[in-house]
C-alpha cells in the first residue's frame, strides 16, 4: 500500500475515533440535568482530552482533593440557589488549586480577585488569605456569579465575564454592540477567556465521569474539628507536636499564607485532625513556639521597687528568662513600601508604624527601620537588610 494512501487511512481512522468519541462525550453529558448548556466542540474534547491522561499525577490530585470538599460544596450551591454543576468551575478556573497564585493575582479555588474578595468580607493580610478556603470562597463565586447572571442572562456569558480581565470583557462587550450574544462577545476576547466556558464544560464531564474514564481517585477520609490558636505558633510545630504529617496539616489549613499563625488580640482557629483534639489541649502551652515570659504577683512587683534595711537572705538561684524576640534593622531602599517590608519580615503594617513611630505609609530612603523578630530566626532576618534587590524580589513572590 503507498504511503500516501497508508496516511489517508489513518486520517480517516482518527476521525472516526474522534466522532465516536464526542458521541460519547455528548451523551453522557446529556444525562446531566442542568440549567447550564454544556455543547461539546473542539476545545471541550482537547481539554476532556487532557483529563483522560490518567497516569498524570496532577489530573490524580486534582479529583481527589475536589472529591473531599465535594458534598460540603454541593451544600453551598443549593443554599446560594446557584446551579450545582457550577461547583466544577473550581476545577476548570484552578484545578481545584488552593494555594498557589493564578493569573492577575486570583488565588483559591475559584481564583478570587483580591478586590473581590475584600468586597465580600474575606480576609487577606501577610499571614492569612481566606481566598483559600474552600467554603468561604465559593459562598463569594456563587454571590459574584449570581450578580453576573442577572446582568447578561446567560450562564455562559456569566462564567467567562467572572474569569476574563475586566478591560478585555468590557472592550469585547463593546465591540458586540452590547448584545448578550455569547458567540458574538467571545469572538472578540483573547483565547484565554474565550475557552473559560469550554473548559468548564470538560471540567464538568471529567468531575461527573471520572471513574468511566479509568480514575481510582478517593476523597481524604478523615474526621476534623478545630481548635483556638491564641500565640505565635506554625503548622510545623504543630505538625511535631501532635505527631500529624505536615502535608495533611497544610492541606486542611491553606489560608495560612506562611503556615505561620500569628500572635493577635483574637484567637485563630486550626483544623487538625479529631483524634488530636484531646491531646491538643492537654499540651497546653507546649503548642505554641515560645513559652510565655513569667508574670509576677503584683506583691512581688511592688516588693522590687521598696528600700529595705533588712540584711539581704541568701535566694536558691532562678534561671534566667531569656527574651523571645529581638531587634535588627532595615535600610529603606528606592520603591521600598511598608507592606513590601513587612512581608519580607512576616510582620504587621501596624507592627512597623508602631516600632518606628510612623504615621500613615510615608518612609525615606536610606531611613532605618527597627523591627522586632523572633530570637530562634535572628540569623535569618539579619541577612535580608544586606541582599540585593533581586534576591528580595524572589522573597517576595515565593511567599
Amino acid at each position: 500500500m503507498r504511503p500516501s494512501l497508508l496516511f489517508l487511512v489513518g486520517i480517516l481512522y482518527l476521525s472516526c475515533f474522534a466522532q465516536i468519541s464526542d458521541k460519547e462525550i455528548t451523551s453522557r453529558l446529556k444525562r446531566i440535568q442542568s440549567e447550564i448548556p454544556l455543547d461539546v466542540n473542539l476545545e471541550v474534547r482537547a481539554q476532556i482530552t487532557d483529563y483522560q491522561k490518567t497516569t498524570k499525577p496532577a489530573n490524580i490530585e486534582t479529583i481527589r482533593k475536589f472529591l473531599t470538599f465535594d458534598v460540603a460544596l454541593k451544600e453551598v450551591f443549593i443554599e446560594k440557589k446557584v446551579p450545582v454543576e457550577l461547583r466544577f468551575a473550581s476545577i476548570s478556573l484552578t484545578n481545584f488549586n488552593l494555594c498557589e497564585k493564578g493569573v492577575d493575582g486570583k488565588e483559591g479555588p475559584f481564583g478570587l480577585r483580591h478586590r473581590t474578595a475584600i468586597k465580600n468580607g474575606l480576609v487577606i493580610t501577610n499571614y492569612i488569605d481566606e481566598r483559600r478556603d474552600v467554603l468561604k470562597s465559593a459562598a463569594v463565586f456563587c454571590k459574584e456569579i449570581t450578580r453576573l447572571h442577572e446582568l447578561y442572562r446567560d450562564w455562559r456569558l456569566a462564567i467567562t465575564a467572572y474569569n476574563a480581565n475586566e478591560d478585555d470583557w468590557l472592550k469585547a462587550y463593546a465591540l458586540a454592540g452590547d448584545a448578550r450574544d455569547y458567540n458574538m462577545v467571545c469572538s472578540y476576547l483573547p483565547d484565554i477567556a474565550k475557552n473559560t466556558y469550554p473548559h468548564f464544560v470538560a471540567a464538568t464531564y471529567y468531575a461527573s465521569f471520572y471513574k468511566e474514564m479509568g480514575y481510582k481517585a478517593r476523597p481524604t477520609a478523615i474526621n476534623t474539628g478545630i481548635v483556638p490558636v491564641s500565640r505565635y505558633t506554625t503548622l510545623e510545630h504543630l505538625s511535631t507536636v501532635l505527631n500529624v504529617d505536615n502535608k495533611l496539616l497544610k492541606e486542611l489549613n491553606p489560608t495560612y499564607k506562611k503556615y505561620v499563625i500569628p500572635q493577635t488580640t483574637s484567637p485563630f482557629y486550626v483544623t487538625i485532625p479529631f483524634t488530636r483534639i484531646n491531646q491538643f489541649y492537654e499540651l497546653g502551652n507546649e503548642v505554641y513556639v515560645y513559652a510565655p515570659l513569667p508574670v509576677l504577683p503584683i506583691a512581688e512587683e511592688k516588693a522590687k521597687d521598696t528600700i529595705s534595711d533588712a540584711p539581704v537572705k541568701a535566694k536558691e538561684e532562678v534561671p534566667v528568662v531569656q527574651s523571645t524576640t529581638t531587634t535588627v534593622y532595615y535600610k529603606v531602599r528606592k520603591g521600598d513600601i511598608l507592606l513590601r517590608i513587612a512581608d519580607l519580615y512576616d510582620c504587621e503594617v501596624s507592627e512597623l508604624r508602631q516600632w518606628n513611630n510612623i504615621r500613615g505609609n510615608k518612609i525615606i530612603v536610606n531611613q532605618r527601620l527597627k523591627i522586632v523578630v523572633p530570637s530562634s530566626q535572628l540569623s535569618y532576618y539579619k541577612k535580608i537588610d544586606k541582599l540585593p534587590k533581586s534576591e528580595l524580589t524572589r522573597i517576595t513572590l515565593k511567599d
